[in-house]
């Protein structure tokens, strides 16, 4: 049996075990991760979550930030294999902002980017573009080893849905432009890559949106969504359109004025609007990656 075919059905496997299994693990668990990544993932959240208080929106301590990854990891993966109990749960709000963002461009024969950040059950974002459009282009981090990854990208799979490697741009730019398709991608982390300096609640922090904006620059409209699972009345995950940027925000949407220091006025913008995303769910938001904040 081959390494990604083990991993498959441990997956598989491991997707079906009843939630009480995952709740009593957690409460084993998380202690000892605690423990072993004070100085490391889990001090860096308290640190981060410390000099944040002033502008969230609840009191959120590192526990329930690991526990709301922990959980939206569980519903990202099983409902990326197509689990009713998870899809059940889905709800969409907005989606005119997205389907008016395509028919504005497609006046233009241009493509969109939808874009995000990781919180909630964002792996469901991907598939969720697929609603939209035929061609959806996604690009991704590598995770694990190649086997690993292998599985990742089966278990991603969707008929309208093609995966790019970071070093796949220039194919991706090609085939983006060439299918007026959407564009699909988290731009709050990034591996071996530039990034955009901003802030986030005042301290220094990187955003990649690099290629977003190159594509605007090229006449891509941006559709910003999120993400996020509630627990009250009953539990369901929201998927929520936010805001469209049409095409060259910076060169002909914006007064040039308010590009002080050669700052894109579209990074600004986007970095105020997931602020405020964070800030009302910082449970789950990733505040432990090592480059959200300088």
């Amino acid at each position: 049996m081959t390494k990604s075919k083990t991993y498959k059905i441990l997956l598989n496997v491991l997707l079906r075990v009843p939630d009480v299994f995952y709740s009593a693990l957690f409460a084993v668990a998380f202690p000892v991760y605690k423990a072993l990544h004070t100085k490391r993932a889990y001090g860096r959240t308290v640190k981060h979550l410390k000099n944040a208080k002033a502008y969230l929106k609840i009191s959120t301590t590192a526990r329930d930030v690991f526990k709301g990854i922990f959980w939206n990891a569980l519903d990202s993966y099983r409902g990326l294999a197509r689990f009713k109990s998870v899809e059940s749960r889905i709800v969409y709000e907005n989606e005119e902002i997205i389907r008016d963002a395509i028919v504005e461009c497609a006046k233009n024969g241009k493509p969109i980017a939808g874009i995000s950040i990781h919180q909630g059950a964002f792996e469901l974002l991907h598939r969720a573009l697929c609603r939209y459009s035929e061609h959806v282009h996604l690009i991704t981090d590598s995770v694990g080893d190649e086997a690993f990854r292998e599985v990742l990208k089966d278990l991603r799979s969707a008929p309208h849905l093609t995966e790019y490697h970071p070093e796949e741009t220039g194919k991706l730019l090609r085939d983006l432009f060439h299918t007026k398709g959407i564009l699909a991608m988290v731009f709050d982390q990034g591996k071996n890559t530039k990034g955009n300096s901003v802030e986030l609640f005042g301290q220094k922090s990187t955003l990649y949106l690099r290629l977003p904006q190159k594509v605007n620059e090229m006449g891509a409209g941006i559709v910003l969504f999120r993400t996020w699972t509630e627990y009250t009345p009953k539990k369901r995950i929201v998927i929520r359109f936010e805001k469209y940027y049409p095409p060259q925000f910076d060169k002909t949407h914006v007064d040039h004025k308010l590009q002080k220091d050669e700052h894109s006025a579209l990074v600004s913008s986007i970095a105020k609007e997931i602020e405020s995303w964070i800030s009302e769910h910082p449970e789950q938001w990733s505040w432990n990656y090592h480059g959200n904040f300088s």
